[in-house]
Formats: structure tokens, sequence, C-alpha cells
């Protein structure tokens, strides 16, 4: 019984408790080479445990909020034109934030790609890869504010 008592208490201590911080997020992503043969989804999100983030803005794309929405896209066709780098930031600290990375190159030239993410000033991903033709590749990354 005492070590129940004990397990239930140390389970709940305020030490474990995660802390409530916020930190700014910035997305970097460079796409060279689609075309719109290819397929190329990047979703960033950010939020704050309490919601807070529905129904005010929360990314800028390229310094232009991006509205209400607490998550922003991009497809193939915003990289077959004459932007190929897209910076995402969020307009105020949040908990937590996430990219989505999807990249499909189904023939043709190579694709090069980079993405950058930090979390607080910090880099937390810096990836730069070539995928050539018939090369797929999905990754979902999570962060967190320290």
């Amino acid at each position: 019984m005492i070590a129940m008592a004990g397990a239930v208490f140390s389970a709940c201590s305020k030490d474990d408790d995660p802390v409530d911080a916020k930190a700014n997020m910035k997305f970097t992503i460079t796409v060279n080479g689609a075309d719109s043969n290819d397929q190329i989804d990047f979703l960033v999100s950010a939020g704050n445990h309490d919601a807070s983030q529905y129904g005010s803005p929360v990314w800028k794309k390229n310094g232009t909020s991006e509205g209400n929405s607490n998550t922003s896209s991009l497809g193939v066709n915003d990289f077959t034109g004459n932007t190929k780098t897209y910076v995402f930031e969020t307009v105020k600290p949040f908990n937590f934030s996430s990219l989505h990375v999807a990249v499909s190159n189904f023939d043709g030239a190579p694709i090069s790609v980079s993405y950058k993410a930090e979390v607080g000033g910090t880099i937390e991903t810096d990836e730069n890869k070539t995928y050539a033709a018939g090369q797929t590749f999905i990754k979902d990354y999570s962060y967190v504010a320290k």
C-alpha cells in the first residue's frame, strides 16, 4: 500500500509536468528542379497547449501573413515559378510545431530539396537532399519549445 501511494505521488509530482515553454518557430524550405509531373508537399503547423492559436494569425510566409490558420502548406506549383525558397515564421511564440515533407520525383531531372527548422533561434533540423527520377521521400518532424 505504501509503495502504491509513493508511485501515485511521484507520478504526479510537479517535477514531471511539462514546462509550458514557448518559442518562435521558423522553417526555411527550398526546392529546385521540380516540374508539374512531380509531387512536392510541405505542411507546417504550430500550436499551444491551451489551443490559443485558433482565431488569430499564426504564420507569415515570406513576410506575408497566412491568415488565421494554424497550418500553411506548399505544393509543387509553388516551386515551378520564379520563387524557389519560402520562409515560414510564427507571428508569436508557440509551445510546439511540426513539419511534414513529401517529395516524389516521378521523372526527369533530379530535384534538390533543402529545409531548415529553427525553434527559438536554435537549428533543430537542417537537411539538404537530392532525389533522382523514381525516388520518393516522406518524413514528419515534431518540435517542442524549450
